[in-house]
Parts: structure tokens; C-alpha cells; sequence
């Protein structure tokens, strides 16, 4: 069965959010409806971190909510979240799945039309493809893909796909109509003082758009 994503698909950032945890952060974009989070950290201690994502994940469960972790299959599986993400350089799909199980969500990132197809024989339950436009978010990342092939990496998926990079609310619409099952934002939603307001926004709009489907 398809996994069914939610059009915004937030990633947390402490630094670029200026909050000190990544619970304060989740908490506000429970408050603004977000029904997938996915924790991004590549600085903080892992045993700080895992501390922390287990708080989340106690936090998300009480309101229905799936917590991803980015990258860390360990982190994951110690904080019972959700699932995890993956990149083209971290541990591949099928180990992912035979340490974190058949229930375990599976993201998987993708940059080409080459690495979707190969993504399409894997375990994964979603593809991350990007960056769609220019982010400063990420250091080192491929180059920007654009909506054109946006969309027809979503024509070769055999998953649902979500859209990553640069993506702001008036890139929303954009993403969602070349294909994309979800649009996932970092500085779209860090960077703003009310971050429950800013996910109600974001909702807003993605909702606009399968409304005008």
C-alpha cells in the first residue's frame, strides 16, 4: 500500500529556528497541524540528541503524529520513531529495513531520474527528490534539479515523491502540480517567530491546491 504523505512535510533546525531543542520546535508544528515531522540534526551529541527525540516522539504520539528521523537508523530504532530518512550515502534501504522493520517508514533521498529508478526497486515508502530550487539549508548539495524534472521524476516513481529545496510558500502550488505527493520545507517554517501560524499557512495553501485539482 502507498504510503499516504501530508502535503507539508516539515524539517526541523534549531539553528536556523533559534530554539534550543528540537521538542520546543516540534511542539509548535504539532499546534500548526503537521502530521510528519522530521528531525534534522548533524551537530548536537548523539546522546543529547537521542534525549531529545525521544521526547518528540513521546510528544507526537499523543497527537497522532510520525516523527522521521533524518539519517540515523540507531536514533530511530532507540526513540521508536516513526522512520527514518536516508541519503544516497547512508546506510542503503533494504539494511534500513532488515534493522527497523516491516512497520518502519522509509524515506529515501534521490537527486536523478537514474538514482529514482534504482530507488523504485528498493524498500523505500517514499523518495525525496531535489533540490527543486537553490537552498542554503544543505552545504554540498547536487545540483538544483528544477520543476521540470520534478515532474518527471514523478512520472518514473513508483512511490510517492516529496519535493526538497528552496521550496517557500509561493513554490508550494508549483511542486504540488508537477506531481509531488508533499512539500518539504526547513527555512520556509524555521525562520518564522510564530511557527504553529507559519505551518497553518503552509496548510493553507497546500489544501488550496488539491482543492483546485
Amino acid at each position: 500500500m502507498r504510503l499516504a504523505l501530508p502535503p507539508i512535510y516539515p524539517i526541523t533546525d534549531k539553528r536556523i529556528s533559534g530554539r534550543t531543542s528540537h521538542l520546543a520546535i516540534v511542539r509548535e508544528l504539532i499546534r500548526g497541524g503537521a502530521a510528519m515531522i522530521q528531525i534534522r540534526d548533524k551537530e548536537t551529541p548523539a546522546g543529547e540528541l537521542l534525549a531529545d527525540i525521544r521526547r518528540c516522539v513521546e510528544l507526537a504520539a499523543r497527537h497522532g503524529v510520525r516523527i522521521i528521523v533524518n539519517d540515523r537508523c540507531d536514533l530511530a530504532l532507540l526513540s521508536r520513531a516513526s522512520g527514518v530518512q536516508l541519503g544516497q550515502e547512508d546506510l542503503p534501504p533494504e539494511a534500513a529495513r532488515a534493522v527497523l522493520g516491516r512497520e518502519a517508514i522509509l524515506g529515501f533521498s534521490t537527486h536523478s531520474l537514474a538514482q529514482i529508478r534504482r530507488a523504485n526497486r528498493t524498500p523505500a515508502d517514499y523518495l525525496g527528490f531535489g533540490p527543486v530550487f537553490a537552498t542554503s539549508t544543505k552545504p554540498g548539495l547536487s545540483p538544483v534539479t528544477g520543476v521540470g524534472m520534478l515532474r518527471r521524476a514523478c512520472r518514473e516513481a513508483s512511490k510517492p515523491v516529496v519535493a526538497i529545496g528552496g521550496i517557500h510558500a509561493d513554490q508550494i502550488q508549483e511542486v504540488l502540480a508537477a506531481g509531488a505527493a508533499s512539500a518539504a520545507v526547513i527555512s520556509a517554517l524555521m525562520t518564522a517567530r510564530n511557527l504553529a501560524r507559519r505551518m497553518e499557512q503552509l496548510l493553507k495553501i497546500a489544501r488550496a491546491c488539491s482543492d483546485e485539482a
